[in-house]
C-alpha cells in the first residue's frame, strides 16, 4: 500500500493527483534539501488540500514552527501549482501539551520569566559537521541554538554514544555565540559544587551560573549518577535559568531516562525541551565523512576504497577516521595513489593496534620519546617544546586507553576542555602531515 493510500484522506478537498500529489511535492523537497533533513522533518508528515491551500500537519508546535520558518520558501516553491501552504498542529492535544509542557509557571515571588534576545550569531563552526539522517536533528537545533533562536530546543539534549559528535557540536555552539556563554563538563560541575559546599561559598556558584550568563552547555551529564547533592543543585539551576528563557545545552551518553542513578525529577527537567539523539552514521554518511575529511587534506580515493573503509565496523567516527589517517599517511609517504592493496595494508596495521595499560604510562613514555621533563609536561608551561608533546600525550591516551576526559586531564594537570582541544588538534594535524601517523604508530608500539 502507498504512502497516500494509507495516510492521506480522501475527498475533494484532499485530491492533490492533478499537480502530483503530495508525494511528488515531497520528492522536490528532497531533492532540495539533500535526504538528511527531509529524514528528520518531512519523511512522516501528512498533508491535505484544502481549497488550494496545502496544509501540512506537523506533530507538535515546535516541529511546525521550526519547519515554516527554516524551509517554508523551499515549501512554497515545491508546492507552486497550490494558491499556498498552511502549517497545522496534528491535534489540539498536541498543541496544547507542545505550548505549556517545556516552560513551567514561575513559583510565588519568584522573578517574571525573562525572554533573552540575542543578536543573530555566525554558524560557520558547523560547516566541517558532516550531516546525515543519524544526526539532522542535533545539528539542526544545536545551529538554531547558536543563532540566538532557541525557542523550544532549550533545554537542549545531545544524546550520543561517545565519538559520534555530541562535543563536536557542544564546541561549536560555543564559538559561535562566543561570550556570556559557561562551558563545564559535568565532572567539573561537581567539582566546582563540591568544593563550594566545603568551603560555605554556594552563593558565589549559584551566581556564576544562574546570574551571570545567558547560555550553559554542561557535557556528559551522565556521570553525576549517584551523585545526590550535585544532582539537587543541578535541578534548581536549570529551573533558574529556564523559567527565565536563558538557553540551556546538555550532552549524554544515553537519553535521560536511561540514566540509572539520576533523580526522576531532574531527568523530567532535562526533557522539557527537545531530546536529539545521535546514532551511528549509516554507510552513506560513513563515506561522506571519509570522502570531505581526505579532501580536506588533499588525497583523492577512490570509491571503492572508501566502501572498504566506510564497512569496517567500528563503534565511533573517531574509529572511523583511523583507518582513513592509516591510508593517508601510506600513500603520501610511499607517494602512491590509494589503491584497494594499500587499504588493506592499513586496515590490517589498525585492527592489530595495542591498548595501554595506563594513562600514567603514555605520559612517561611521551617524556622520554620527546627529552622533556616529566614535571614540565605536567605543568603550566606553554611553550611549543612542551604543548606538542603533551597534546599527543592526551591523544594516544584517548585512543589506547579507557580513560575518561577528566582521568586523562588530571594526569596532565588540565581540565576536560583543553583534553578535547588538544585530541581535535591531532586528530587534524595527522590528516594534514601524514608523518605524523606514523610517528604516532611507533609510539602505540612502544606501549605493547
Amino acid at each position: 500500500m502507498s504512502e497516500s493510500e494509507s495516510g492521506q484522506p480522501g475527498g475533494k478537498s484532499g485530491d492533490m493527483t492533478e499537480f502530483g500529489g503530495w508525494d511528488s511535492i515531497r520528492q522536490r523537497i528532497r531533492e532540495r534539501l539533500g535526504p538528511a533533513v527531509f529524514d528528520a522533518w518531512f519523511r512522516t508528515l501528512r498533508a491535505t488540500v484544502e481549497g488550494g491551500t496545502l496544509a501540512i500537519e506537523c506533530p507538535d508546535r515546535f516541529s511546525r514552527d521550526w519547519i515554516e520558518r527554516r524551509y517554508g520558501a523551499v515549501v512554497r516553491t515545491a508546492a507552486a501549482e497550490l494558491t499556498g501552504v498552511e502549517y497545522k498542529v496534528a491535534s489540539a492535544q498536541a498543541a496544547s501539551s507542545a505550548e505549556s509542557a517545556p516552560i513551567p509557571l514561575p513559583t510565588r515571588g519568584s522573578a517574571a520569566p525573562e525572554i533573552v534576545v540575542r543578536a543573530p550569531q555566525s554558524t560557520r563552526h558547523f560547516d566541517d559537521f558532516v550531516v546525515g539522517p543519524a544526526n539532522a536533528l542535533a545539528l539542526e537545533a544545536s545551529r538554531a541554538v547558536a543563532e540566538g533562536r532557541p525557542g523550544r530546543c532549550s533545554p537542549l539534549v545531545l544524546a550520543a554514544e561517545p565519538g559520534l559528535g555530541k562535543t563536536h557540536l557542544c564546541r561549536a555552539i560555543q564559538r559561535s555565540i562566543g561570550t556570556d556563554i559557561v562551558f563545564r563538563s559535568a565532572e567539573e560541575f561537581t567539582s566546582e559544587v563540591t568544593q563550594a559546599m566545603r568551603a560555605g561559598q554556594m552563593q558565589t556558584i549559584r551566581h556564576r551560573y544562574r546570574k551571570a550568563l545567558n547560555v550553559l552547555i554542561l557535557e556528559d551529564v551522565q556521570f553525576l549518577a549517584g551523585k545526590r547533592a550535585t544532582q539537587i543543585e543541578l535541578f534548581h539551576t536549570l529551573d533558574h535559568l529556564i523559567t527565565r528563557g536563558k538557553t540551556v545545552v546538555l550532552s549524554t551518553d544515553r537519553p535521560p531516562s536511561q540514566i540509572q542513578g539520576l533523580d526522576p525529577q531532574l531527568a523530567a527537567r532535562m526533557t522539557t525541551g527537545l531530546v536529539a539523539s545521535i546514532a551511528r552514521p549509516e554507510a552513506e554518511t560513513r563515506q561522506k565523512i571519509l570522502r570531505e575529511k581526505a579532501a580536506c587534506g588533499g588525497i583523492s580515493i577512490p570509491d571503492e576504497c572508501l566502501e572498504m573503509l566506510a564497512s569496517r565496523p567500528v563503534q565511533n567516527i573517531r574509529d572511523l577516521l583511523v583507518g582513513l589517517n592509516q591510508v593517508v599517511a601510506r600513500a603520501s609517504l610511499l607517494r602512491q595513489k590509494v589503491s584497494v592493496e594499500l587499504v588493506v595494508q592499513a586496515l590490517e596495521a589498525v585492527e592489530v593496534a595495542p591498548r595501554a595499560k595506563s594513562v600514567d604510562e603514555i605520559v612517561k613514555l611521551i617524556a622520554r620519546s620527546f627529552n622533556v621533563d616529566l614535571a614540565e609536561l605536567r605543568g603550566p608551561s606553554r611553550q611549543r617544546k612542551f604543548v606538542r608533546p603533551r597534546q599527543i600525550a592526551m591523544y594516544l591516551s584517548r585512543r589506547y586507553t579507557d580513560a575518561s576526559l577528566k582521568e586523562i586531564g588530571n594526569a596532565l594537570s588540565r581540565d576536560h576542555s583543553s583534553v578535547v582541544y588538544a585530541i581535535e588538534a591531532v586528530e587534524k594535524r595527522v590528516v594534514e602531515k601524514p608523518q605524523l601517523r606514523y610517528e604516532l604508530e611507533a609510539l602505540a608500539q612502544r606501549l605493547a
